[in-house]
């Protein structure tokens, strides 16, 4: 039998309106009362997946910025944290701002932005003195965002450029919110992955990965696939994760969740 489940949030637990339908929740509550733990795995940064976790009742335990953070919600404290090295933020913010694309910046204590239009949920906005900001905040994730595919192409080529081997371009996707969409990608840690997170996290808790089922749809739950006993794809995941994963299930607005959890567990 299963003993966890890990959950990536946006395309998987989360329907196109970033809502939790009833059918995963009540899936979630009966896999809960057989004794399985369900944790939530995301790219969002730790104030975000917060709010989730306390929806359905998931585990103090929470992955965040695509494995860049384990944080014990209970406890408050920070499990493990894989941080990006400040020369490399101050010239990814300068080289973005300076072409006035979305920049982003995860750290433990918020999300931070450089331009408010791009206000989603409790972003604050970056403040001037960026040398500050940075010697004050250990970021975690490095989000760009650009208006069109070509632009962000050309930022994966700039930052190629750097020659940098310890960061890396966990992600390409189109970002949609309610006022904008752009075209995005995040920078973090070379050594940080959904995958290693989980491997860490389930080690801490004396959890045998082989009795783990892990549930994404983009490239950057490729690693959570590789990781656990049982990788599912969403119906809605991009085609490269599909070839990682054991199982197929419905699209994230079909509660795919729901089916796997009620089948599997």
């Amino acid at each position: 039998m299963y003993k966890a489940v890990f959950l990536d949030l946006d395309g998987t637990l989360l329907d196109d309106n970033k809502k939790i339908s009833e059918e995963n929740k009540e899936a979630i509550k009966q896999a809960k009362e057989k004794g399985v733990q369900v944790f939530l795995c995301s790219g969002r940064q730790q104030n975000l997946v917060k709010d989730y976790k306390n929806e359905i009742n998931a585990s103090d335990y929470i992955i965040c910025c695509n494995g860049a953070e384990i944080y014990d919600c209970n406890s408050k404290q920070e499990l493990f944290s894989s941080n990006l090295p400040e020369d490399v933020v101050y010239n990814l913010y300068e080289y973005a701002n300076s072409r006035k694309y979305l920049t982003r910046i995860d750290t433990r204590y918020g999300r931070f932005i450089n331009d408010m239009k791009y206000f989603i949920s409790k972003e604050v906005e970056i403040e001037p003195d960026l040398n500050k900001f940075i010697s004050e905040n250990k970021v975690l994730q490095f989000t760009i965002g650009t208006e069109t595919e070509e632009e962000i192409d050309s930022v994966i080529e700039y930052i190629k450029s750097l020659n940098r081997s310890d960061i890396k371009i966990e992600n390409k996707y189109l970002a949609r919110a309610k006022t904008y969409t752009v075209w995005a990608i995040n920078i973090i840690n070379v050594n940080t992955s959904k995958g290693n997170a989980i491997n860490g996290l389930c080690k801490y808790l004396k959890i045998d990965v082989n009795n783990v089922i892990g549930m994404g749809d983009d490239h950057n739950d490729i690693s959570m696939m590789k990781t656990v006993g049982y990788g599912v794809a969403m119906g809605n995941a991009v085609p490269k994760l599909k070839e990682y994963a054991k199982e197929v299930t419905l699209t994230n607005n079909e509660s795919g969740v729901a089916k796997i959890l009620k089948n599997k567990i």
